[in-house]
């Protein structure tokens, strides 16, 4: 008799009133590292012998490349120097674009001597003698990121770029930025074209193509330093080392697109690196190696190194004084400065700020210019390896993109040699790995690469198919934050609170292969009266995706920023190609239902009379009064078939029928698709968990699927 009590509301939708789902947008595109088809990665590096010259004789034989621990054979070898490259003696003409060189300088904080030290030091390079088609341009960290100068190769402009960049006028840095990003946009926009040229030469002439290379170039670099500087404005509020990552993943970012060898020369004081990071700050070296940008960074403090050390120094003698007195103590006794002493060696490290700039320079092929007042010297070597590299060509013998981390390392065998060489990339073929690499998505994918999987952040991931052919299935893939587990920091000050959220998923086939990946990120602000509403929410993202027959795995990764903890999911999806008939979608369970949304994409297929659906992954129902267990689908008709198509819905616990009744299907809309809700009282539910089947049969055709959804009393 279970059946009586909710047999009857199985007849009609119900309305449902909450929030949206979420749906980000994708970043511009990023340009290859590793090439698919006739699979290469790129490779460039800088040899030295023993007195920092550098080496322009080297042959393929004298290179051993180890990618993923195994040795590689190389494809090809050059010198790329100037506007040409040389290749067993061959001299090769370099296509305009990959004949320049971008070096940026970047200017953070740093004292009046520091400044000064700086200045002089900038100054040096650029008027000095350049290689050809070196463009400096002129960057600031301070509260934001500014340019001063655009990519240039004009040494009075750079001289004065450097002289404000270096004079500490702070609060003039932000306008001078606006007025340049002004002058970018609109060079960006008519270079090339007739109305941004004033007396065009005879076309066919030297001059002509002269004009027409230098717009080319004054096109391209004014689209380049936009990028660059299209710093995230939501980092804007974010003080000391944290905006320093941020600045220069941007950076980074913006020069992915350029091919060839790029620098960036970061002058400042040091940099307090605290634990929690560790992880972003990481992931700069990830994102250049990723896009071939070489860190050079300028300690600025001059020759200063004990004084700068001391606080470094004495803490860690401390630490190894109680760790000596903990080691050799009879009585067992233990004091506190004891327990404390690992904890205090770890921070006494930190206290030498020097060191990330060494991490920096070293992990991206570069290196760090310091503890010297004279930095000309140092510099040269800038110049000399801006000017004249190695790139080198090879097969990395990966059978399958699975997304992990290669590390990449370099041997030569002529003795006394020096060398500075990037140390990996991430495993994603170029088709796949679409937009380009935001600073957060490091951090997750070495987490799907990790084991085990971290699993600190709770969350729900899963795939629906939504429609299939013959060719395969459109599927949706869903991820469910629960905010009550997200961590949220509360400034009274402001009276504001925020959180940050951020996923990756990778869509990986039968072999492993990434064949898709999808990627948001959530920064949140709002008022502290709101605070209770927000942790009591869901974040819901959900993405389209078309996948050909096959099975498929889905790993997906969910970070919280403000706790720096991550979690990991997977879940699997079945492509069946349908060649014809009536067809159904997974059955999917109603969060939410706005009813009326504004602005509704016809496309968007999570939608029923006007409305918009929000999906949960959760599989469980409260029986408390008013709840309704509402699932979601779509039949699909077959336009061949001349019946109209017809449901039925069936209620099943432990395997046994216990109630069924006939859907009233409407009629399909223009792309024969027929969204359906489903809805049932669950408060007169018995606890239970129920199997929910669906058939649709049009003709001789017929298709079903099942969903599993348990009541739950409180």
């Amino acid at each position: 008799m279970r059946n009586l009590l909710f047999l009857p509301a199985l007849i009609g939708a119900a309305a449902f009133a909450i929030q949206p789902s979420q749906t980000a947008g994708q970043p511009p595109a990023e340009p290859p590292v590793i090439t698919t088809g006739t699979t290469e990665v790129l490779f460039d590096l800088i040899v030295r012998d023993k007195k920092g010259k550098p080496l322009t004789d080297l042959a393929p034989e004298e290179i051993k490349i180890f990618d993923d621990g195994v040795e590689r054979k190389i494809r090809s070898m050059r010198l790329v120097s100037g506007a040409e490259a040389i290749e067993r003696g061959a001299r090769i003409p370099l296509d305009m674009m990959r004949q320049i060189r971008l070096v940026t300088l970047a200017f953070q904080g740093m004292s009046d001597s520091g400044r000064r030290i700086a200045r002089e030091a900038a100054q040096n390079l650029v008027k000095g003698d350049q290689a050809q088609n070196v463009f400096y341009s002129v960057v600031t960290i301070d509260r934001q990121l500014n340019v001063l100068q655009s990519f240039t190769t004009n040494k009075e402009a750079l001289r004065k770029a450097i002289d404000l960049a270096t004079s500490g006028k702070f609060a003039t840095f932000a306008a001078e930025s606006e007025r340049i990003r002004a002058e970018l946009k609109e060079i960006a926009g008519r270079a090339g074209s007739p109305e941004g040229q004033t007396a065009a030469p005879a076309p066919g002439t030297p001059e002509a193509g002269a004009a027409a290379g230098a717009a080319a170039i004054a096109k391209r670099t004014a689209e380049i330093m936009l990028e660059m500087t299209n710093f995230d404005a939501s980092y804007s509020g974010e003080e000391g080392t944290r905006l320093s990552i941020f600045a220069m993943l941007s950076l980074v970012r913006g020069q992915y697109s350029m091919p060839g060898r790029k620098s960036i020369l970061y002058f400042s004081e040091g940099m307090w690196r605290p634990p929690h990071l560790d992880e972003p700050f990481r992931n700069i070296v990830s994102a250049a190696n990723r896009g071939n940008v070489t860190f050079y960074t300028v300690d600025a403090r001059g020759v200063m190194t004990w004084s700068q050390n001391r606080s470094a120094t004495e803490a860690l003698g401390g630490a190894a004084s109680d760790i000596g007195r903990d080691t050799t103590s009879l009585d067992g006794s233990v004091s506190k400065a004891q327990i404390m002493a690992a904890d205090r060696a770890e921070q006494s490290g930190r206290n030498n700020t020097q060191l990330p700039l060494l991490e920096l320079a070293e992990g991206t092929g570069g290196f760090l210019i310091g503890d010297a007042n004279d930095l000309r010297p140092a510099l040269k070597r800038v110049n000399e390896e801006v000017s004249s590299y190695y790139e080198i060509t090879y097969d990395p013998g990966i059978q399958t993109f699975d997304g992990k981390f290669r590390k990449t390392r370099v041997e030569v065998s002529r003795k006394d040699t020096m060398v500075h060489a990037r140390n990996g990339y991430f495993a994603i073929p170029l088709a796949v790995r679409g937009p380009v690499v935001a600073p957060y998505e490091f951090a997750l994918l070495k987490a799907l690469d990790a084991a085990p999987h971290p699993s600190a952040v709770d969350f729900r991931a899963g795939a629906l198919r939504l429609d299939s052919d013959a060719a395969g299935i459109s599927g949706l893939v869903i991820v469910e934050v629960p905010m009550s587990g997200i961590q949220f920091t509360e400034d009274p000050a402001s009276k504001t609170f925020t959180s940050r959220v951020s996923l990756l998923a990778l869509i990986k086939d039968e072999k492993g292969e990434v064949v898709k990946k999808l990627t948001t990120d959530l920064p949140r602000k709002g008022p502290l009266n709101l605070l209770p509403q927000a942790r009591g929410g869901n974040f819901i993202y959900t993405q389209q995706v078309r996948l050909p027959p096959g099975k498929y795995t889905v790993e997906t990764a969910v970070m919280d920023h403000e706790a720096n903890k991550i979690g990991v999911r997977r879940s699997s999806l079945i492509a069946e190609a349908r060649s014809g008939g009536v067809g159904i979608s997974n059955l999917c369970l109603v969060r939410n239902y706005q009813p009326n949304a504004k602005d509704l994409d016809p496309k968007e297929p999570l939608q029923f009379q006007g409305g918009k659906i929000t999906p949960t992954l959760g599989g469980q129902v409260f029986a408390v009064k008013g709840a309704q267990l509402s699932t979601f689908f779509i039949v699909h008709a077959d336009p061949a078939i001349k019946e109209k198509p017809v449901a039925s819905i069936e209620f099943l616990v432990d395997g046994t029928p216990i109630a069924n009744a006939d859907l009233p299907l409407p009629a399909p809309d223009a792309a024969g698709r027929i969204p359906y809700v489903m809805s049932a009282p669950a408060e007169n539910m018995p606890a239970a968990t129920y199997e929910i089947h669906v058939t649709v049969k049009q003709g001789s055709s017929k298709a079903e699927d099942r969903m599993k959804v348990v009541v739950a009393s409180r």
